[in-house]
């Protein structure tokens, strides 16, 4: 009996395989200007491993002077390209953001804008960097600023609400804890907002039960 149950469940389960390997696209084989690539195929297979390098005066546009992209579902992991040499790549500019270019590479000349994350400042002027014969000149550098807060105390029996985690704040800064059902906060309300002072974060509330926090009334002596 089980076995025939068992061929029952194979029955039901191999053409599941074999549809999900079917689905999976091939790629075209890429349109590589000023370089070349291994193995050239006309199509490539799903999850197949290309490897390609550019002519003099070029390079990927990944780091190396020579690169890999696997084929996904029809389409490449990075579509295999070859920018001129003098082009540059985005840069790694920690604690930063940038408006990245859709294309994933800036020509020579090209200026961006960083901007520090919140926490963060400049460690000297300098907020823009510039493309210069492949490399960005100069680079910004962030540095945690020395009026920022670290994340709010943590607050038995509460919460912080309306704001995403982050490790640091920006110094006036403010953030709102609220205390979970059944507790308050001083003064009798549910909530409490905290302020980033040079550094430091302003007195939290303490979340005492609703229960325990009721006076009881003195009984009258007759």
């Amino acid at each position: 009996m089980w076995l025939t149950c068992l061929r029952f469940v194979l029955l039901l389960w191999f053409p599941g395989v074999l549809h999900a390997q079917s689905a999976a696209l091939p790629c075209p084989a890429p349109t590589l200007n000023g370089g070349y690539f291994v193995p050239e195929h006309e199509t490539y297979a799903h999850e197949t491993k290309l490897t390609y390098a550019c002519e003099n005066g070029h390079k990927p546009v990944v780091e190396g002077w020579w690169a890999t992209s696997t084929c996904q579902n029809g389409k490449w992991s990075h579509e295999p390209q070859c920018i001129d040499e003098k082009a540059c790549l985005p840069p790694a500019v920690p604690n930063a953001k940038y408006i990245e270019k859709k294309k994933g590479w800036y020509e020579e000349g090209n200026i961006i804008r960083i901007t520090c994350n919140q926490g963060y400042q400049y460690k000297a002027s300098d907020a823009t960097a510039e493309c210069r014969n492949g490399t960005w000149s100069p680079t910004p550098v962030c540095e945690k600023s020395t009026d920022a807060c670290g994340e709010p105390p943590e607050i038995p029996h509460a919460v912080i609400i309306h704001e995403e985690y982050q490790e640091l704040f920006d110094l006036s800064a403010h953030v709102q804890y609220e205390c979970e059902d059944g507790y308050t906060a001083d003064g009798g309300d549910r909530g409490k907002v905290i302020v980033c002072s040079s550094g430091t974060w302003s007195e939290g509330p303490t979340c005492r039960s609703a229960s325990s926090s009721r006076q009881t009334r003195p009984q009258v002596m007759g």
